[in-house]
């Protein structure tokens, strides 16, 4: 898209520092978001600020550093001297893209493996209340021998003696 005359102009007076003007501005972020800088009237440091675009909350007293770039943020606290450039905010955009979808499809993998891990623990403990369930039938088994045998050998003294069973075997050998 082709900025008209005006346009042009009005970039270029607001990016040049004449000795009349106070302030001059330094770039543009992707949101369009206008950084300026002027010289300190006390001396030392440049003064560095955002005029958002977002009039709705462009409030001066409230500084939305959420919103902003970290390498404009970083200018603007003075810990950078240059200012970024548009390529260098498009490659951290699409840096950020790309670390957004390495990390779905590591949480999509993870979702998967929690399921598999899930099942094999279904799979185990279907496992050991089988072994229980046949333990416990091996137990009632042998509780009842033990009781068969209890009720086929005499036990107790005096008035509660009860005789065994007895049953008879063949005679003859085999």
């Amino acid at each position: 898209m082709s900025k008209s005359l005006y346009q042009k102009l009005s970039l270029a007076y607001k990016t040049t520092r004449f000795p009349w003007k106070k302030h001059a501005l330094i770039g543009y972020d992707l949101e369009g978001n206008e950084y300026w800088d002027c010289p300190n009237p006390l001396g030392g440091r440049m003064k560095r600020w955002v005029q958002m675009t977002d009039d709705s909350e462009n409030d001066l007293t409230v500084f939305h550093g959420d919103k902003l770039p970290v390498q404009w943020q970083a200018w603007l606290r003075h810990t950078r001297t240059a200012a970024p450039t548009i390529q260098e905010l498009v490659q951290e955009e699409r840096r950020k893209a790309l670390v957004q979808e390495r990390a779905k499809a590591l949480d999509e993998e993870w979702e998967q493996r929690k399921l598999q891990l899930q099942q094999l623990h279904d799979d185990e403990q279907r496992e050991v209340d089988r072994l229980a369930a046949l333990e416990s039938a091996e137990k009632e088994q042998k509780d009842k021998k033990e009781e068969a045998a209890k009720s086929s050998r005499p036990s107790g003294t005096g008035d509660t003696f009860s005789p065994g069973e007895w049953n008879p075997t063949s005679s003859r050998r085999r």
